[in-house]
């Protein structure tokens, strides 16, 4: 568990992060970080046999930090969709240089405190959702294959209900993936959640929205996001990051 009070430019952000390798697979592929110096969270979730999956996760986690650590890019969003891009290639490099790690690849989603705004960045499906005044609002768009060809139309998703797991865009599937990017106004009180799709698989937007509407410090949200989604099944690798803007 990790957590911390940062500010910036008058607004102070209070985070806290956990994972969890849920209750079906032997290793946890995913990652997350949260660093109070550089305003920088983010989620990142595996994929490759042999363990290829925390390879790739790690790496773009890494590479992510350390390109925002020692950027000079001006703007804090391009130096966020530049130090995706730059996972991108590593990720790639490492798949094609390593036999073991051949086809390996992340999904990932990632917040960058930009004054009173945040910088928004995904590739694949790990979410960013908003909890304000009651109210939670993806504020990201899943690039799989059903969310693509209809979102949540009962009849697309039941035509595809066999390739539920299947992402278009992915940190080290293609030289030239880069992440959606967006920059959104804060207000004081919304709480941001990052997130793998193993929260959000198994626990719906309506329990969700219940579950951060109970309240209590952030540390008892994570604690509770990750055993409600044990309690749904635990099919997959579990993480969470939590942001909240306080006065």
């Amino acid at each position: 568990m990790i957590a911390f009070e940062g500010s910036s430019t008058g607004m102070k952000f209070v985070a806290s992060g956990l994972t969890d390798v849920g209750r079906e697979r032997d290793h946890n592929e995913d990652t997350f970080l949260v660093d109070e110096t550089l305003g920088l969270f983010l989620v990142a979730d595996g994929m490759g046999g042999h363990r290829a999956g925390e390879v790739a996760s790690a790496l773009a986690r890494d590479t992510v930090h350390e390109f925002v650590r020692d950027s000079a890019v001006p703007t804090r969003l391009d130096v966020l969709d530049q130090a995706i891009r730059r996972a991108n290639q590593r990720v790639v490099r490492e798949g094609q240089a390593n036999r073991a790690h051949k086809g390996m690849g992340t999904t990932i989603v990632a917040l960058i405190t930009d004054g009173d705004a945040l910088g928004i960045a995904h590739a694949g499906d790990s979410r960013c959702y908003r909890f304000r005044d009651g109210a939670l609002s993806r504020m990201t768009r899943d690039h799989s294959l059903i969310e693509e060809l209809g979102g949540d139309d009962p009849a697309v998703m039941a035509a595809l209900a066999g390739y539920s797991n299947v992402i278009t865009r992915a940190l080290g599937t293609a030289a030239d993936t880069a992440p959606d990017v967006r920059r959104e106004s804060v207000k004081t009180g919304d709480l941001f959640l990052l997130c793998s799709d193993g929260l959000c698989g198994p626990v719906d937007d309506a329990a969700l929205q219940r579950l951060l509407a109970e309240g209590g410090t952030l540390e008892d949200i994570c604690k509770r996001l990750i055993a409600e989604a044990n309690e749904r099944g635990g099919p997959d690798n579990i993480s969470v990051v939590l942001l909240r803007a306080d006065e």
